[in-house]
């Protein structure tokens, strides 16, 4: 199936409503999950000295459970649509546990012209991560040339994201699986990302002819993508 481009930001209110009240603990907390085991697994504590940055937070979800998983570490959660991080911040201000997120806070900003310094002047970036982001980005290379610029050598990467179907039947397939759990706003913006997704192959051709060798792409299931590593 023909990559499909999508819109990069999402700003409609009833789309922001939708996704904000949606319950995608499941898969937020295997992502969390993943993070953790790679972490372990390369001997890696997040202490104090940490920054954590999720990219594309959305109504920062994935940002509040980082920010509980380790407390102790900076965690920014980032996204270009003004709309999402007025609800993100509103989210925090709204927590059952308000203390378990002093150490997160927000920020409005594009990708694509983001740096390091608008972020941290005094930390480098240990952990950068992001859930379903990269199917909204119309170019790889603006992707990846925003992690190449908010990356230090020690910063592990870890993105996750929703994988292209074979073909219109399978993507339908998934759409009708997504409709039994989801409104039709959701369902139908889940539709619209499923064909604007990147297959396996394009992001492992893309890594390999930008010579980001160090950064691994492997399937999840029939669905997820994810890219880990340094850049």
């Amino acid at each position: 199936m023909e990559r499909t481009v999508e819109p990069e930001l999402m700003e409609r209110e009833d789309q922001v409503i939708s996704y904000a009240k949606a319950d995608f603990s499941d898969g937020e907390n295997n992502l969390i999950n993943q993070i953790n085991y790679y972490l372990i697994k390369n001997n890696i504590n997040l202490n104090d000295k940490e920054l954590i940055v999720d990219l594309g937070c959305g109504p920062g979800n994935i940002s509040e459970k980082l920010s509980i998983k380790w407390p102790k570490a900076e965690v920014v959660g980032i996204d270009g649509s003004k709309e999402m991080i007025r609800v993100a911040e509103l989210n925090k201000k709204n927590s059952s546990n308000p203390s378990q997120l002093k150490n997160l806070r927000y920020m409005c900003a594009d990708i694509k012209s983001l740096k390091s310094s608008d972020i941290s002047l005094e930390k480098n970036i240990s952990l950068l991560v992001s859930n379903s982001l990269i199917h909204h980005i119309t170019y790889l290379d603006d992707f990846f040339y925003c992690l190449e610029k908010l990356s230090s050598k020690l910063t592990i990467n870890f993105h996750k994201d929703l994988k292209r179907p074979n073909d219109e039947k399978s993507a339908l397939h998934l759409k009708e699986k997504c409709a039994e759990k989801y409104n039709d706003i959701l369902t139908n913006d889940y539709y619209a990302s499923l064909k604007a997704s990147y297959t396996s192959k394009e992001l492992k051709n893309f890594i390999f002819e930008n010579k980001l060798s160090s950064l691994e792409v492997f399937e999840e299931g029939d669905q997820y993508l994810v890219i880990y590593g340094k850049v």
